[in-house]
C-alpha cells in the first residue's frame, strides 16, 4: 500500500514536470537547440530526413507545418475568441482598435527598418526578405510574457492578439507577395472555407456542443479549401473557432472551446519540439551582415512600431486594455520581437539562394535574445519601489 501510494507521488511530480516543461515552451526550445546541432553535424542528413518525400508531396516538413501547426494557431486563436467574447479584455470592438494600430505598427516598421538597413549596410538583393521581421513568434514571446508578467495580466492576452494577427498577415504577405510560379493563389477554392464557416455556423444553430465536429467536418472542409488556395493551410481552424460554444451559464462551467484548450494544450506544446527540429536546422557559418539586418529589424522595428502605434492610437482615443502601463507596453513590445516561427518560414521561401536562406533564419535565430534583453529590462523598469513609511 505504501509502495502505490509512493508510485502515485512520483507520477504525480512526473505530470507536474512535464506541464511545467510545456507551459514554458521547453519542448520548443529543445527542438531548436537539437536541429541546430544536428544541422551543424550533417546539413545533407538533416535537410534529406525532413524533404525526402513519403508519398506525393508529403514530407515530414510538411506534417508539421501544414497540418500540426494548425492546432498551434488553433490554440492561440482561442484567446482572441475569449478576449472579444462578451466580457472579455477586448470587448466591445472598440478595445480592440489600439491592438490592431500595435499589429500594424508591428508590421511597416521593421520592414521599413529592414529596407533602411539594406540601404545603407546591405546589398539590393537582401530586399527580397522584407517581410521576414514582420512576425512575432507566438510560443516563445508568451514563454517570455509569463515569466515577466505571468498568466493573467491584460497584457499577456493583449500580446497573443498581437502575435496571431501578425503572424496571420504574415501569411496573407506570403500568399500575395511570395507567390510560388508552379502553385499560384487560387482563391476560388477560398470558397471551401467559406462553405466550412457556414456549416459551422449551422452546428452551432443545432446546438451541437462537442468540439469534435467542428474540428473533423468544417475544420477538414477548410484546411482543404485553404490547401487547394494555395494559401498556407496553418490557419485553418482560426475561421472554425468562433462558432465551437463558448457561452457559460455558470463561470465554473467549462465550453466545448474550454475543453479544446484542455485536450490539446499539451499535445502542441509538446509536439513544438517537431517544428524546432524541423525548421530551425541553420549552420551557424551562415552568420553574415544579412543576419544583422534581420536581427536589428526585428529588435527594433517591432519595439518601437508596437509601442509608437499603441501610443498613438491612445492619442486618437482608442487607448490599450486598462491595467496596462507604458512601461508594461515597452516590455511587451521589446518580446514581441522575438520572430522566429513565421520568421524561418518566410525565409525558406524569399530567398532562392540557400546562402541567403540560412543568414536570413540565422537572425530570425538571433532575435531570441530578445527576450532574454526583456526579461532583463523588466527587472529595471517593473521594480516595485518602496512603500514610503
Amino acid at each position: 500500500m505504501i509502495r502505490n501510494y509512493r508510485r502515485e507521488i512520483n507520477m504525480k511530480r512526473l505530470l507536474s514536470i512535464f506541464k511545467k516543461a510545456g507551459d514554458n515552451s521547453l519542448p520548443l526550445i529543445l527542438g531548436i537547440v537539437l536541429a541546430l546541432v544536428w544541422a551543424n553535424m550533417d546539413y545533407d542528413g538533416y535537410t534529406a530526413f525532413w524533404h525526402n518525400k513519403i508519398f506525393g508531396v508529403v514530407d515530414l516538413h510538411f506534417l508539421v507545418n501544414d497540418i500540426f501547426m494548425v492546432f498551434f494557431f488553433a490554440l492561440a486563436g482561442v484567446e482572441i475568441v475569449r478576449a472579444l467574447s462578451p466580457n472579455g479584455s477586448l470587448y466591445p470592438m472598440k478595445n480592440a482598435v489600439s491592438n490592431l494600430f500595435a499589429t500594424a505598427g508591428g508590421v511597416i516598421v521593421p520592414a521599413a527598418v529592414f529596407f533602411l538597413l539594406i540601404y545603407f549596410f546591405g546589398h539590393p538583393k537582401y530586399s527580397h526578405g522584407w517581410a521576414i521581421p514582420t512576425a512575432t513568434d507566438i510560443a516563445i514571446s508568451l514563454l517570455f510574457a509569463r515569466i515577466v508578467f505571468g498568466e493573467k495580466h491584460p497584457v499577456v492576452v493583449f500580446l497573443i492578439m498581437l502575435a496571431v494577427l501578425d503572424d496571420a498577415i504574415g501569411l496573407a504577405i506570403i500568399a500575395v507577395f511570395y507567390p510560388d510560379p508552379s502553385s499560384p493563389v487560387r482563391l476560388v477554392f477560398f470558397c471551401f472555407v467559406l462553405a466550412a464557416m457556414l456549416l459551422a455556423f449551422i452546428f452551432n444553430r443545432m446546438k451541437i456542443k462537442p468540439y469534435l465536429p467542428y474540428i473533423l467536418i468544417p475544420g477538414i472542409i477548410s484546411w482543404f479549401g485553404m490547401y487547394k488556395a494555395n494559401l498556407h493551410p496553418s490557419l485553418a481552424l482560426i475561421f472554425i473557432l468562433p462558432f465551437i460554444p463558448n457561452k457559460k451559464v455558470l463561470p465554473s462551467d467549462k465550453t466545448s472551446l474550454d475543453k479544446f484548450e484542455h485536450n490539446w494544450k499539451y499535445f502542441v506544446s509538446f509536439g513544438l519540439v517537431f517544428f524546432g527540429l524541423a525548421n530551425a536546422g541553420v549552420e551557424l557559418t551562415k552568420v553574415s551582415d544579412l543576419a544583422i539586418i534581420v536581427f536589428l529589424s526585428l529588435l527594433f522595428g517591432k519595439t518601437i512600431g508596437i509601442l509608437g502605434f499603441a501610443k498613438l492610437a491612445g492619442l486618437l482615443r482608442f487607448p490599450v486594455p486598462a491595467g496596462i502601463k507604458t512601461s508594461e507596453l515597452f516590455i511587451m513590445s521589446l518580446i514581441a520581437s522575438v520572430g522566429l516561427t513565421v520568421s524561418l518560414f518566410i525565409s525558406s521561401i524569399a530567398y532562392v539562394d540557400s546562402e541567403l536562406q540560412d543568414a536570413a533564419k540565422m537572425g530570425a535565430l538571433f532575435s531570441l535574445l530578445n527576450g532574454f534583453t526583456a526579461v532583463i529590462a523588466a527587472k529595471v523598469l517593473l521594480r516595485k519601489k518602496p512603500a514610503k513609511e
